[in-house]
């Protein structure tokens, strides 16, 4: 199965067209994310392919725990990929795990296509579903998340940092995180 694609944008419109080996991908992608990608660069697209009635699709993310919320977001009864999309389109991965820990649906009712039935529907699903990687921890309660984004990553950046960082480091300080943050960060930009 497909995990990632590394080549050339070619174009963002509605989806992503991802030049590899002289083969164009087009991808899904959230808004979001295609905000922050510029065509000619040169990038790595975490992938997860879905086979619906009208064919197999590609669906693009900038990092490894936006897909896996996506694949989360799936679970849900009455959730298909544009959903999920539109979900991660309009909410931080933090902004979704604090409403899913507070139990908190009327966040989702500000995402397109996302009424009350399914926006409560989604919170009691996901309140079993695994989101610790972008909650408390994903947080950075110590300082390190804010601290880089305050530098001008963005959240999702700052959060997947610190889970790696936090993996590799778990009894470092919060300067000793900071620091293992800002080398991931500098590798992957």
């Amino acid at each position: 199965m497909l995990s990632f694609l590394e080549g050339q944008i070619i174009s963002i419109s509605d989806f992503l067209v991802l030049e590899c080996f002289g083969i164009g991908f087009e991808i899904a992608m959230s808004e979001r994310d295609m905000e922050k990608l510029e065509v000619g660069e040169k990038k790595r697209i975490e992938v997860s392919l879905r086979i619906s009635p009208e064919g197999p699709r590609l669906y693009g993310f900038l990092n490894a725990a936006e897909k896996q919320i996506f694949s989360v977001l799936l679970k849900v009864p009455g959730i298909g990929p544009k959903a999920a999309l539109s979900i991660l389109s309009n909410m931080g991965l933090a902004s979704l795990a604090k409403a899913v820990k507070n139990k908190d649906s009327s966040p989702l009712l500000k995402v397109p296509g996302i009424g009350p039935k399914a926006a409560s529907r989604l919170i009691s699903s996901l309140q079993e579903a695994d989101l610790g990687f972008v909650g408390e921890e994903g947080a950075g309660g110590d300082g390190v998340v804010e601290a880089l984004e305050s530098l001008g990553w963005k959240s999702f950046q700052a959060q997947s940092a610190y889970r790696t960082a936090k993996e590799a480091l778990p009894l470092a300080d919060s300067s000793a995180l900071l620091k293992a943050c800002l080398q991931i960060l500098d590798r992957h930009a």
